[in-house]
């Protein structure tokens, strides 16, 4: 099964809990596509977009996580040092900002190609409860050759009061920061605080993975707080990251034909650090 197969699972589920009609459930998904494609342009000065109607992540749900997952599994795909992760018998892995679900799927079908089956446990922490409906039964969709389980934890990064109580993923042996630089960045300086906390309490070892839209802004703020928290950079990268040849867009009917196009490719850059 691949990213888009099991997606198409996901937003059946995720549409049918969008209320009205039928023609009301496409208007307000296709205006939610637009106000996220218009929110994005100005997400530098507002930072943390709402996600909190059904249809708001049944829209980036079809057209970012599809994208950002894969871009997720080629990174790991192409790492020999992210890929030996997977050779553990268990994996505990802290996804911040993985409400979307794109850090886990992209594990999720590296392990499946790769043919690996270790035991993992991913930590999803994102500040929109909502987002753990979407993955709490994912295990049952991949089937029982995988074993992977999913933790939803709710706190928002700029809140010390909140994230102060979730220390317990500061002990995962992978950290996938995939486009949440970027989210938070108009909050960095309220954000700043959580970063450097979970930096200098990552084990000895531990591996981080950040992805982000190519722009200075966010990965200098990524590299500033990793250089400060004695980070050591072991890959890095920047360029246009295209969807795989084995992902068909037509999976993801009947919602194509109605929604378009999901994201196909994207400006990336990227960073593997170890503590």
């Amino acid at each position: 099964m691949n990213c888009f197969q099991l997606i198409k699972t996901v937003l059946d589920e995720a549409y049918e809990a969008i209320p009205g009609t039928k023609p009301e459930r496409e208007a307000s998904v296709s205006a939610s596509l637009k106000s996220l494609s218009k929110d994005y342009a100005s997400l530098t000065k507002t930072g943390c977009l709402d996600y909190r109607k059904p249809c708001r992540r049944f829209a980036y749900i079809f057209r970012y996580t599809t994208s950002h997952a894969n871009i997720v599994y080629q990174l790991i795909e192409s790492s020999k040092i992210l890929s030996k992760v997977f050779d553990s018998k268990k994996v505990l892995i802290s996804c911040v900002g993985g409400g979307p679900g794109s850090d886990f799927l992209g594990i999720l079908k590296y392990c499946q190609s790769a043919k690996k089956s270790p035991e993992v446990k991913c930590l999803l922490l994102d500040r929109d409860p909502a987002w753990g409906e979407s993955w709490s039964d994912v295990d049952d969709k991949v089937g029982s050759k995988m074993r992977l389980s999913t933790v939803f934890n709710s706190f928002d990064v700029t809140d010390p009061d909140q994230w102060s109580t979730f220390t317990k993923h500061f002990q995962a042996d992978l950290f996938t920061l995939i486009y949440f630089m970027s989210e938070v960045y108009a909050l960095r300086t309220k954000a700043d605080s959580y970063f450097n906390a979970l930096m200098s309490s990552m084990q000895k070892g531990a591996l981080m993975l950040f992805v982000d839209n190519n722009d200075s802004r966010f990965v200098d703020w990524f590299d500033g707080l990793a250089k400060t928290n004695g980070l050591k950079v072991l890959e890095q990268g920047s360029g246009t990251l295209t969807m795989p040849m084995d992902e068909n867009k037509k999976d993801l009917e009947p919602y194509f034909t109605k929604f378009g196009h999901p994201k196909l490719q994207a400006d990336v850059a990227w960073r593997v650090v170890q503590k």
